[in-house]
């Protein structure tokens, strides 16, 4: 089993650093193979809403960057874990520059999913989405739009899984640490 981690926090972040170490943990003492990006140090430009991705190249962007091995690592996983602090409801503006331009993963074609229309699959194998939402205090508005956010992009990218983890400054460790290995057992079940 692959395992992507998009970490979209800052570096200067001490507990999406804690969170992000014990990540790679456990993930590697469950036998899981780990490819972390720290999208900060990364170069990718915004996506420029050109639809190359659809019409030109078909599946990869027109944009040469570093978003061409995000999207790769993307398409070989099996689970993709965001790592970001909530902005607003929302990813931080790091991890959303690079999920932006992940569009070529669907086709430009739409089909019908529980009565809404959504763009057809490009690709047979899909990813299980689990993000890790960081949060200074409990703020159950950001909290819920958080959620809503993540389970609209986990049905658009086809995951047979998805689940939100948001974790309070200063969680303990055991405490995220078992609801992280939880969502783990819920990704193996149905690989």
């Amino acid at each position: 089993m692959k395992a992507l981690i998009l970490d979209g926090t800052k570096s200067t972040n001490n507990e999406s650093t804690m969170i992000f170490d014990l990540m790679l943990e456990e993930l590697k003492k469950l036998n899981w193979e780990v490819v972390s990006i720290v999208l900060e140090d990364k170069e990718i430009a915004y996506c420029t809403g050109c639809f190359g991705c659809w019409v030109q190249t078909p599946g990869e962007c027109v944009i040469k960057d570093f978003e061409e091995n995000v999207v790769r690592d993307m398409v070989h996983s099996d689970l993709i874990i965001y790592l970001t602090s909530i902005m607003f409801g929302g990813y931080s503006s790091i991890l959303k520059k690079a999920l932006d331009r992940q569009i070529g993963r669907v086709l430009p074609y739409f089909v019908k999913v529980n009565g809404e229309v959504h763009h057809s699959k490009r690709y047979e194998k899909q990813q299980s989405l689990l993000s890790i939402g960081l949060l200074d205090k409990h703020d159950a508005e950001k909290e819920d739009i958080f959620k809503t956010l993540v389970s609209r992009n986990a049905i658009n990218m086809w995951a047979p899984f998805q689940r939100v983890i948001i974790s309070l400054k200063g969680e303990g460790v055991s405490e995220f640490s078992n609801r992280f290995n939880k969502a783990l057992m819920e990704v193996e079940a149905i690989l």
